[in-house]
């Protein structure tokens, strides 16, 4: 057959195809050549910094595992730091539910305060008030009711001695005490040398400051005229060295 013909002009039988063989030339070997030494030049320089690089993967891994520590403390500081709050919420929670009866909810829901301090901090202050001027009032009162007199009208000679009630009350009794209440107002309250027990209630009668109630012993006496009978001695009792 010609050179190209594959058709047997004989048998007519159809010859296989030919297969060409590619020759390596000498380029092909300088080009493999070339690149297993630039390989070999590849590996000399690795081996070359090899242990460079090993020391730096090791500080690397030295300070990852630096990290990782100081990573895992501070996870368990706020674990810790969580679990004292906890503690924290549960105690104040357990307090709380002791004072349910006068405690608030706040608008998160998390927190109750309660209103029984302020309202018991107020009304405190309020009755420390009214005390402290109850004292002065009653120190006033009773400042006036001693330093007071009364006129009792005597024609004759003046046989008193005393110029107010604290001085006729002072020297009449061995010992007593003036107090006063707002219900019962001004009251003296003294014993005698002889024993006696006397209480005594103050008024104001028509512009004039009176004894209105004398008891003796607890008996209350009963008289027309009271301040003449059994006050006005009391005015002419001896002045006390």
């Amino acid at each position: 057959m010609a050179d190209g013909e594959r058709l047997c002009t004989n048998c007519g039988k159809v010859a296989p195809k030919q297969r060409k063989t590619v020759t390596k030339s000498d380029n092909q070997f300088s080009a493999i050549n070339q690149g297993m030494y630039e390989n070999k030049q590849l590996t000399d320089v690795k081996r070359q910094f090899s242990p460079t690089m090993a020391a730096s993967n090791q500080t690397l891994s030295k300070e990852r595992q630096r990290f990782a520590k100081e990573a895992t403390q501070k996870a368990a500081q706020n674990r810790k730091a969580m679990k004292m709050r906890n503690l924290a919420n549960n105690n104040f929670d357990a307090q709380a539910q002791g004072m349910r009866p006068t405690e608030v909810e706040t608008t998160s829901g998390n927190e109750k305060k309660s209103t029984l301090h302020p309202i018991v901090n107020r009304l405190m202050w309020i009755i420390v008030g009214l005390v402290v001027l109850y004292f002065v009032i009653g120190g006033i009162v009773l400042l006036i009711y001693r330093n007071s007199t009364y006129d009792f009208d005597i024609k004759d000679a003046d046989p008193l001695v005393a110029h107010s009630y604290g001085e006729a009350m002072h020297n009449y009794f061995e010992s007593g005490w003036w107090h006063f209440r707002f219900t019962s107002g001004v009251t003296f309250t003294g014993k005698t040398a002889d024993g006696d027990k006397y209480e005594i209630h103050f008024s104001k009668i028509n512009g004039k400051r009176v004894v209105d109630e004398l008891y003796i012993n607890g008996e209350e006496i009963d008289a027309d005229d009271l301040m003449k009978a059994r006050i006005m001695p009391m005015f002419m009792a001896p002045e006390k060295r």
